[in-house]
């Protein structure tokens, strides 16, 4: 069994990392940051050989993705997703070697160019997980043009990010 140090030291290294993982599968936050707690007690209990960060982080990938898709089938949800050998390539361009933070980093100047009704509206609606009512009153539209502000906003960003990392 695993000290607390040694345990403490895996869940930080490879937490941000895991969650994205889900997220990127298209777990909801909730579940993500659930099955991410469910993977690394798997591991622990497994006792698991902590080797190299790419190889511990492929194995709490796949764990991951196991119990994503076990809780998939309980829920009787189907949800088409790519061959794991096309998943994992995908995962490791976008991820690549800095963990996604030319990604990241896109995103905070893509982000740092909206006006600041928009900023505001984002950071409520991902940040505080604020329902389309909160952020039309915080924002002082309609709700529809609430909608319409995230949509642009979603769109924008995206087509920044894609610039800025170059694809």
């Amino acid at each position: 069994m695993r000290g607390a140090v040694e345990i403490e030291k895996l869940v930080r290294d490879h937490q941000a990392g895991l969650l994205r993982y889900l997220r990127f599968l298209g777990c909801e936050e909730n579940l993500a940051q659930d099955l991410a707690q469910d993977t690394f007690l798997a591991t622990i209990e497994a006792d698991f050989e902590i080797r190299d960060r790419r190889a511990t982080s492929g194995y709490l990938r796949t764990t991951a993705r196991n119990f994503y898709f076990m809780w998939l089938r309980k829920m009787r949800r189907e949800v088409t997703l790519p061959d794991e050998d096309l998943l994992e390539a995908s995962w490791a361009e976008n991820e690549g070697d800095d963990e996604g933070g030319l990604y990241r980093r896109a995103l905070r100047n893509c982000l740092a160019k909206l006006s600041q009704r928009t900023q505001l509206a984002l950071r409520l609606r991902y940040g505080e997980n604020a329902s389309r009512e909160q952020i039309s009153f915080a924002t002082g539209l309609e709700p529809e043009g609430a909608k319409t502000l995230m949509r642009r906003a979603k769109d924008k960003l995206r087509e920044c990010i894609r610039k800025q990392v170059g694809e």
